[in-house]
């Protein structure tokens, strides 16, 4: 049985495992979570806090299947702001402040490259006007 999530008020962990690396590639890259408990999230992109390593971190996290990418497999992932490095094989907390948008199919990788500058403003938004808990 999967849990639901009450948004922006209890925190998820989970351990970061590798990826495609295409978050990478189009300039945010990203830790793929696999989560400590089944726990169910609507597909969308998020704002979230994030402790990694002992640090806070803020963040935007994707669910979902990558239909812009012509993928199936559903994934959780997550692009911390002002992180360097590689988390593979680490757990990871990470609470949802707010959800930005729903999942969305573009036309192209600029499209979605694009859509997800404008999510990283939007993300530092709430971040910065949100209670973050951090």
């Amino acid at each position: 049985m999967k849990k639901e999530v009450n948004i922006a008020s209890e925190w998820l962990a989970g351990r970061v495992v590798p990826g495609y690396h295409n978050g990478t590639v189009f300039g945010f890259p990203t830790a793929n979570i696999a989560l400590e408990v089944p726990t169910v999230i609507e597909k969308g992109v998020y704002a979230v806090c994030v402790r990694a390593r002992g640090l806070h971190y803020g963040g935007m996290m994707y669910v979902g299947t990558r239909p812009t990418l012509q993928l199936e497999a559903f994934t959780i992932e997550i692009h911390l702001f002002g992180f360097k490095g590689d988390l593979y094989g680490e757990d990871i907390l990470f609470r949802i402040v707010g959800k930005i948008r729903e999942e969305h199919q573009f036309e192209s990788t600029e499209a979605l490259i694009r859509q997800l500058s404008a999510d990283k403003i939007t993300a530092l938004e709430m971040l910065a006007h949100g209670e973050t808990g951090i």
